[in-house]
């Protein structure tokens, strides 16, 4: 571009023709609009939550909702690319990471509270369309056997639970009277109750299936199928709030993914076999509220999925 100016800034110096000049600022403002153009339309990147061990799918889904609000969006915004955040990082450091913006339109999936952190803007739909909130247990075979014996709410709170580090569940359990423990580390809590340390590890209805099958070598583990404990818990997408446009983006293609079907034949692709494992028309299903949404406005919950019965206590 420097060059070509000089080139035109000679020519006006010499006795040749006017026309020749102007041809040459003309192609100059040319390649000025080509790099403008490139550059409003340069592939996104967007960083995405890896898995916290090599056999945790938990982030697929997330990976796949992010890549179809992109791809519904790309006409309007340009390509993008993906990127995963390292293995090994736990909920509670990739929302800390999240907050301070540590990798490229770093984008999560979080239980919404009245307490996210002010540098973060959550997108307002349920990515598991409240799916998760259908909460059965990963148990011991003697925790199972007992389970199929509970018939009220304070019986199942005999129970401990166990929860991970910074989840949301170990709130709204404690609030309820339920006795949780709390892990660090994701794998070491299938062990912690195959050996009954701890008695009920609660897991979405949509996370059961992958993940019993995943952990089939841990011995006197096995899943609940007795109990089902409910509670409204709408996971958003969450970034910095300086993303802008990666918010508008995801927002706008979220909703188009609705609109069109196509993000119903990815929560059936990716959440349907375990749901229906899960089997959730056999279980007693008990019904907690969650205290910590009270200020959420409600517009989510018409987004929310019907996937098991109505709820019985």
């Amino acid at each position: 571009m420097l060059i070509l100016n000089s080139i035109t800034s000679d020519l006006t110096s010499l006795p040749i023709r006017k026309e020749i000049y102007l041809f040459a600022k003309f192609f100059a403002s040319i390649g000025a609009l080509a790099a403008w153009i490139a550059s409003a339309h340069a592939a996104m990147t967007v960083t995405v939550q890896g898995p916290e061990s090599p056999t945790d799918k938990r982030y697929e889904y997330d990976r796949a909702v992010i890549e179809l609000a992109l791809a519904k969006t790309r006409t309007k915004y340009g390509d993008f690319k993906i990127q995963d955040t390292p293995v090994g990082q736990n909920s509670k450091r990739a929302l800390i990471d999240a907050s301070n913006n540590k990798y490229t339109n770093f984008i999560i999936k979080f239980s919404m509270n009245n307490d996210l952190p002010d540098s973060l803007t959550a997108i307002p739909f349920p990515v598991d369309l409240g799916v998760v909130g259908y909460r059965v247990a990963l148990v011991s075979n003697k925790t199972k056997l007992a389970l199929s014996k509970v018939r009220t709410l304070e019986e199942l709170k005999k129970f401990e639970v166990l929860q991970g580090l910074g989840w949301l569940d170990t709130r709204i359990l404690e609030h309820h009277g339920f006795k949780v423990r709390t892990g660090a580390e994701y794998e070491a809590m299938f062990s912690m109750v195959a050996l009954g340390r701890s008695d009920l590890f609660l897991r979405g209805a949509n996370e059961l299936l992958n993940e019993w099958q995943s952990h089939l070598e841990i011995d006197g583990l096995a899943y609940d199928e007795a109990i089902c404990i409910y509670y409204p818990l709408p996971r958003f997408l969450v970034t910095s709030s300086e993303n802008k446009e990666l918010i508008a983006r995801v927002h706008e293609g979220l909703l188009l993914a609705h609109e069109d079907g196509s993000l119903f034949e990815l929560w059936d692709q990716k959440y349907r076999a375990s749901v229906d494992f899960a089997k959730l028309d056999n279980r007693r299903i008990f019904r907690l509220s969650n205290p910590f949404i009270e200020g959420l406005d409600p517009s989510w919950q018409k987004f929310v999925y019907q996937a098991g019965p109505k709820l019985t206590q």
